[in-house]
Order: structure tokens, then C-alpha cells, then sequence
């Protein structure tokens, strides 16, 4: 400590601080994981490697106006069975954006 005395109300400041810096740091780890997922995801899909589908997300990103985490976050909860209609929503705005063979659905057959 510096030995300086806080003023009323600085400790609730500095700890609402710290709550929005935690906050925002656990999502963008979460957004990290579903990137990272998101890129296996259309390497498998399309069968190119891990650099051409970051590219391809980037790409699918600029030309559709979305954010890659958002991108992310849908494709993988496409995959896993968990999206939502404004899920459904976003991707319907972002298929047209990915290569030729499409993404369904779901899960790719014989997953």
C-alpha cells in the first residue's frame, strides 16, 4: 500500500473495476476457444489447413459485415447442435460468404 487514504467510495470503484476488467477478459477467452474451434471446424470441413481457414474466416468476416468471434461463436454452435434462431439468423447472412460447398446444419456426416 502506498499509504495514501482512499476517498469514500473508491474501494466500490476500483472493485466494479476489477468486476468489467474480469468480465471482459473471461470472454474474450471464451472467444479465443471458439475461434480456435471455429478454425478446426473449417479446416475439417473444407479440408484445407489451419491458415487457409483462418483466412477464409477473416474474408467471411470482411465481406458479410460480422465480427469473427461472431462468426465463430455460430459455426460451432451450428455444429454442436446449440444454435439458436438468431444463431440461424447469422449464419443464413454468413453462408453465402463461405466456399462453394456450403455449411449445414450440424454436424458433418459421420461425426
Amino acid at each position: 500500500m502506498s499509504g495514501t487514504p482512499l476517498s469514500p467510495g473508491e474501494p466500490a470503484r476500483r472493485a466494479d473495476e476489477l468486476r468489467d476488467q474480469v468480465a471482459h477478459l473471461t470472454e474474450a477467452v471464451k472467444s479465443q476457444r471458439d475461434i480456435g474451434m471455429a478454425i478446426g471446424l473449417v479446416s475439417a470441413r473444407f479440408g484445407c489447413s489451419t491458415e487457409q481457414a483462418w483466412r477464409t474466416m477473416l474474408r467471411v468476416s470482411q465481406d458479410s459485415n460480422t465480427k469473427i468471434r461472431t462468426i465463430a461463436r455460430v459455426l460451432v454452435a451450428t455444429h454442436d447442435g446449440t444454435a439458436d434462431a438468431a444463431d440461424d439468423e447469422v449464419l443464413a447472412k454468413i453462408v453465402e460468404h463461405l466456399p462453394a460447398s456450403g455449411w449445414s446444419a450440424g454436424p458433418a456426416p459421420g461425426e
